[in-house]
């Protein structure tokens, strides 16, 4: 059985989706109406009355039809009708848009997205007033802005889409280019973009994963984009392994999802959800910290809430360790971080709490292999 989804992001969700790329995403998701070229501020506006001839833009080859309409779609406000009409299962988002595009204030508390060739057509030009939003730029501004159109936007999901499952998808841009002949090169170009937007996504997936109940996904900071990608060599242009990990980091968000709601631990879920946003949490705090110091970070006590386990990371060579300041615990060394915080927060924890979950998670993952082995012996001997 295939799963619904749709995406409010950018190409780094909705790239998932393409078979040129994600060559069998079909044996898994379905892909419905999506919401791109979005900012969540505009999204969350009431629409704005056009004319069909002012969106065009010259020459009106098939590159220039699609941005006129995107344009359009961003004017119109069509995607929360469509979230609520259609019968999606998950939806998939990421913050791009309004680190990398921002908005334009057309007057009377009115914002659109800053969408690419905008201002190539007549609706922009005839604008009485337009003023240029930027996070870079109008950081407290925007900010405020977008957390009242998040705000509003989670509201509208609970009210209208109460079943929908949402994933933030934490992807960054990033540096090293992958070439055709395997050599892996470094972009001083990309390089840049990540200094100007990466800690703006921060910011926004910071204040998501505080206030809302998500799934996340894990992207791998080492990630490399591909010279020859679909769409053109970009910070944001993955190599094939991206896709074929959030693929499978899909899959098990969804079969946890529903294992544990067929056996009634809704609450086991949440915790499991708020486990993996925390390790997010931990990431954004540390990572311009390690950016800045790569050779060898330690996570002292203050940081650590005065625990009796912390972690040393040597991000030199890739490890992380865990260790017992009351020395009667074995150092453990991790090559991930949020394996190594799970395990860290795991201890400093209620530990009987925490090894029931564990236990209990580990035991219905158990049971549900059986089953499926028993269903697949059945319909093998039929």
């Amino acid at each position: 059985m295939v799963t619904e989804f749709t995406v409010f992001g950018s190409c780094s969700c909705r790239d998932l989706f393409n078979s040129t790329l994600n060559k069998n995403y079909k044996d898994f998701f379905r892909i419905g109406k999506t919401g791109i070229r979005l900012s969540f501020i505009s999204m969350m506006q009431k629409p704005v009355s056009y004319d069909a001839e002012s969106l065009d833009i010259f020459p009106k080859e098939e590159i220039n039809i699609h941005f006129s309409e995107w344009i359009k779609m961003d004017l119109d406000k069509v995607f929360l009708e469509d979230l609520k009409n259609e019968n999606f299962e998950y939806m998939m988002l990421d913050t791009y848009y309004d680190t990398n595009f921002g908005v334009v204030d057309i007057g009377d508390n009115r914002y659109i997205t800053n969408n690419i060739r905008l201002n190539q057509t007549e609706f922009f030009k005839n604008l009485e007033y337009k003023r240029f939003l930027t996070i870079q730029n109008n950081t407290a501004e925007y900010f405020e802005l977008w957390k009242k159109s998040c705000d509003s936007f989670f509201e509208y999901l609970e009210t209208y889409c109460p079943d929908l499952k949402v994933i933030l998808n934490p992807s960054r841009h990033v540096y090293k280019v992958l070439n055709e002949d395997g050599s892996v090169s470094e972009s001083e170009e990309f390089k840049l973009e990540c200094k100007k937007y990466n800690k703006y996504r921060d910011l926004l997936d910071e204040y998501i994963l505080k206030n809302f109940d998500v799934d996340v996904l894990e992207f791998d900071d080492n990630t490399l984009v591909y010279n020859n990608h679909l769409w053109g060599v970009s910070s944001l242009h993955y190599e094939e392994s991206y896709y074929l990990d959030m693929t499978k980091q899909l899959n098990e968000i969804i079969e946890r999802n529903n294992l544990l709601k067929t056996n009634n631990l809704e609450d086991l879920n949440k915790k499991f959800r708020y486990e993996k946003r925390k390790h997010l949490l931990y990431k954004i705090k540390h990572y311009q910290k390690a950016s800045e110091n790569p050779s060898n970070i330690t996570y002292t006590e203050e940081e650590s809430g005065n625990s009796r386990f912390s972690l040393n990371c040597d991000t030199g060579n890739n490890i992380i360790k865990i260790q017992d300041h009351e020395k009667k615990f074995p150092e453990h060394n991790f090559t991930s971080e949020s394996d190594a915080r799970f395990v860290c927060d795991y201890l400093n924890a209620n530990e009987k709490q925490m090894k029931n979950l564990k236990s209990s998670y580990k035991s219905l993952l158990i049971e549900n292999k059986k089953l499926k082995n028993e269903i697949f012996n059945q319909q093998k001997n039929e």
